[in-house]
């Protein structure tokens, strides 16, 4: 058994290109030891199998107890928040079993197609107010407000309460410089009394909305106590608006730098499925998952993790991992994908999946036939990426193409 004692620290900007982390890293070990960007330190996993392995591992723990002393003062703005630890991503089985079969009914395959017309009809808005200017900005004009809008409508978020709901989900996902210090723990009490307040009025007053459904559900049910229901709703509000806000906006990247492929898909539409595979592969929407906390030792790779140690796990590391996917620097979407881990796995895999996913069909068909010339309107290389090591943002994705009357609807 090897025991890596070398230990990596790790820049936020480390995590931009796959390739760059796998080159500080080295291509030829699956796990590594590393000071993250916030400090903490972790055993980083970035081969494909061993990630695979790692995120089913039950040895493997969310739950803050389960960390060593010594990683407490990186967990103060998470664990010790009387929110955050009340949602499923930061519990195990059986809570996390029990907390998922309340929210996991809303994102079935079917009730997704439910949708369908109403992220068109979104969708179309949004192309509509640019197709005349003849250049945007895909991620502030596009890639934000889609679905934003599309699981606020679906939640009844009211329209004057929006903007600083993503100016705090910002903050939650590292994407934004917390200001004072208590920035975090600031963004998550806004959402717990927000929230609180939401809950008591569709209580008073239910609609056809999510929230509406999932309390009638708990007051059938009791399966959650009031604060796992606030968290866990806002749960479902963040996590479904950020993957799908950097799937568009680096999707629509991904086919920028890759013109053959728009040719493939506007030659054959059956391929937008693989195409969109391809972009969660190629730029994953999270790029890490972290706090995973063994519960007793265990091995990954040729390294043997102590009780309490810290594992995070690359995910776009592991999309890179050349024993898994062949090229896979290569841009494909004809691959006969072999299971991304953009959405994780095991039992933390990504409730928002299926919503992501039709997002992005409906988004991509819709580009394709409204701005059929479109093109960067900077140099690739003037494109930069907000500082965080958990998501992959753009800072702006700004375009340029012939300017077209909006659609009659």
């Amino acid at each position: 058994m090897t025991q890596d004692t070398g230990v990596v620290a790790l820049e936020a900007a480390d995590f931009d290109d796959p390739r760059v982390l796998l080159s500080r890293l080295g291509k030829t070990r699956p796990i590594h030891r590393v000071t993250l960007p916030d400090g903490m330190p972790a055993w980083l996993v970035t081969g494909y199998s061993e990630g695979r392995k790692a995120l089913a591992d039950h040895r493997l723990a969310r739950r803050g107890s389960a960390a060593a002393p010594e990683l407490n003062p990186f967990l103060q703005g998470i664990y010790n928040d009387g929110f955050f630890p009340h949602s499923m991503v930061f519990n195990d089985r059986p809570d996390h079993t029990r907390m998922k079969q309340v929210v996991s009914q809303a994102f079935t395959p079917r009730h997704m197609e439910r949708l369908r017309p109403q992220v068109q009809a979104i969708t179309d808005r949004l192309f509509d107010a640019i197709a005349p200017l003849g250049q945007a900005d895909v991620l502030e004009s596009l890639a934000l407000p889609l679905p934003n809008a599309v699981i606020c409508d679906w939640f009844d978020i009211q329209r004057e309460d929006r903007d600083e709901f993503v100016a705090h989900c910002g903050v939650i996902t590292g994407l934004t410089v917390s200001v004072g210090d208590d920035g975090m723990g600031k963004a998550s009490r806004w959402f717990d009394e927000y929230l609180t307040a939401v809950i008591a009025e569709r209580r008073a007053r239910p609609g056809d909305d999510m929230i509406s459904a999932m309390l009638a559900s708990q007051e059938q049910n009791q399966n959650l106590t009031d604060v796992e229901l606030r968290s866990n709703i806002f749960l479902m509000l963040i996590g479904s608006v950020e993957t799908a806000v950097n799937m568009i906006s680096n999707g629509t990247l991904a086919l920028l730098r890759n013109p053959e492929a728009i040719d493939l898909l506007r030659a054959d539409p059956s391929l937008l499925g693989g195409a969109i595979e391809e972009i969660l592969r190629i730029d994953a929407p999270v790029m890490t998952v972290m706090y995973h906390f063994a519960t007793e030792k265990l091995t990954i790779g040729d390294v043997e993790i102590q009780p309490g140690e810290h594992v995070a796990v690359s995910l776009t590391a592991a999309n890179y991992d050349a024993g898994q996917f062949q090229d896979p620097e290569l841009f494909d979407i004809r691959r006969q994908h072999d299971r991304h881990l953009s959405f994780s796995h095991g039992v933390h895999f990504c409730l928002g999946a299926p919503l992501a996913r039709l997002e992005g069909e409906v988004f991509f068909a819709t580009l394709l036939r409204r701005l059929p010339d479109i093109a960067l309107a900077v140099p690739d290389r003037d494109l930069t990426w907000k500082p965080s090591f958990l998501v992959h943002r753009l800072h702006s994705l700004p375009v340029a193409f012939t300017p077209t009357a909006p659609v009659a609807s």
